[in-house]
Order: C-alpha cells, then structure tokens, then sequence
C-alpha cells in the first residue's frame, strides 16, 4: 500500500502540469516552449517509471522500488517546477528546481518506508551456527573490545578523481558564464561525493557492548553503526569481490559491502533484513576474534531484553 502512495505522489505532478500547461503555453506567458517541452518529457517518463515501479511490485525488490520511486519523484517534481518558474532567472530558476526535486525525492522515499520482516522469518535465514544465542547470568561477562583498521585504494582514488572532476566542471561553468550559483551547486556536489569516498577509504572497525562501530580515519565522522539489539546473526566467510558486487564499498538490495580485494571478513546479519559484509585485512583469525565479540555483545543485550 505504501509503495502504491509513494507511486502516486511521484505521478501527481504530471496531472498538476497537464491542468496548467494550457496556460503556461498560452502566448505572451513568458514561459520558453522549448523549456515547457522539456519538463513535460521529463514529467511523462517520471511518471512512467513510478507507474511501473509500483504495478511490479513482485518483481522489483522492495529497496529498489524504494529509491526508484523517489528519483521518480524528484524528476517529476522537477519537471513541475521548471514549469512554474520558466521566466525566473537561469540561476534562481535552477536553484528552485533542485531545491524542489530533493525535497520531493525525500518525501518519497520517506512515504514508501521500509517493510520489515518479523524476527522469527528473519532468523530462519540465517546460517544455525551463525545465530546470535541469548546470555544471561554466569554467561555475562564483560565484552573486550575489538578493532581493525581497513583500507582501500580503490575508494581513495574514486574520492580524489570525483573531486577533481566536479572542481574542473564548477570552474567550466564559470567561465562559461553560466553562473556562481550553479558552479557552487556543483562544486558542493562533488566536494560531498567525493568526500565520501575519501571518508570510506580508510575506516577503522570497532566492535564494543554497544555493537560494531565503522569510522572514518579519514575524516572525524562515524560512518556506519550496528546496534547490537540489531544483529541476528555473525559469521566468517571469505569475501569474494565478484560474490558481493566488486572492491569497494557495494551498497545493494538486500546487503552492504565493504571488500578491498577479497578475503576472510565479517558477515552481519541485521534485524532489518539486510547483511553487511567487511573485509578483516588482517586475516582469518583477527575476523574470528571480531565475530566472537560482536556475538557475545549481541547475546548479552538479547538476553537483557528476553530475560524477566
């Protein structure tokens, strides 16, 4: 049901311009035709895809449907807006139609949500001997922390060719004249892609009683966080790149991967459904060690939480 709303709020701004295209291609309007043009396919295909995403539901899995429905609506909205404000100057003009899409893709991909599986479904997925079992009384001993550091040169290089990239295109752009507003909108664009990249280039893993802790020691941000009320499930597997979508950092439908090169890391299995995968570079029983901590930090909350 949810997905049908998200679906529909990305199709609404092609009936919003169809009632008010007439006007807006009345002569005199000021409204540049080719421009009105332009957002009405853009409008139409948005519409489209959300159409599509929404009917096939079995068949598009639910995180895809998700983000699909939210770019849909982020184009559509756009379209809408170029529409409204086609006489606006280029620069305020462009800023109003970003400013619109993001809001819009973000209503989107809020309404949608996210549908979670019971726990009990949950858990039949994962491996027996890698199931988070409940602690309580003599069990609970205090969890010692464990921690690893993890690099990639892959991302590294990603992060420094996106930000030089944008910082040539934003330099282009103003030379071309077409405006300090969107030169900045591109220069934080590419400054933002290409220092997340940068920041998961190199991370350190920490694994405490709270749960497993991903940082940036590039940048001082935390980058990814694992409660530990959330994992169902540890393992040691071997990481193979071609298995988990490729080097680097591979977000997908059902799981998160982090692989420099392939080898023995950590598999989490996480109470919303999805898994996460790090690559441990100091070997096989470093990874062990992490495994052991974080089922122990994970068994001892499941079993305050369970216990009377």
């Amino acid at each position: 049901m949810r997905r049908v709303l998200a679906g529909l709020w990305a199709m609404l701004p092609l009936a919003l311009l169809l009632l008010t295209l007439p006007r807006a291609a009345r002569p005199g309007s000021g409204v540049d035709g080719p421009l009105l043009q332009t957002a009405l396919t853009a409008t139409v295909l948005a519409a489209l895809a959300a159409a599509g995403v929404a009917l096939l539901s079995r068949v598009v899995p639910a995180a895809w449907g998700r983000w699909g429905l939210a770019a849909s609506a982020a184009v559509g909205w756009g379209g809408y807006a170029v529409a409204l404000v086609g006489t606006a100057a280029p620069g305020l003009r462009w800023t109003v139609v970003a400013v619109v899409a993001l809001l819009a893709g973000w209503a989107g991909h809020r309404l949608h949500g996210r549908r979670v599986r019971p726990r009990a479904e949950l858990l039949e997925r994962v491996p027996e001997r890698a199931r988070v079992q409940a602690l309580r009384g003599r069990a609970v001993a205090p969890v010692e922390e464990w921690a690893t550091d993890v690099s990639s040169g892959t991302l590294r290089a990603q992060g420094l060719g996106l930000l030089g990239v944008f910082v040539v295109t934003a330099a282009v752009v103003l030379l071309m004249g077409e405006g300090a507003v969107l030169a900045l909108g591109v220069l934080v664009f590419g400054l933002a892609a290409g220092g997340l990249a940068l920041a998961w280039s190199r991370v350190r893993v920490v694994v405490d009683a709270d749960g497993l802790l991903i940082g940036s020691r590039v940048l001082p941000v935390r980058l990814l966080r694992v409660p530990a009320e959330d994992v169902l499930g540890v393992e040691v597997k071997d990481l193979d790149p071609m298995a988990w979508g490729g080097i680097g950092l591979r977000p997908l439908p059902d799981r998160t991967s982090y692989v420099v090169d392939g080898g023995p890391g950590l598999v989490v299995w996480r109470a919303d459904g999805r898994r996460l995968a790090v690559q441990v570079t100091e070997g096989d029983g470093t990874a062990r060690a992490g495994a052991r901590a974080l089922s122990r930090a994970a068994g001892q909350r499941v079993g305050e939480l369970t216990g009377s």
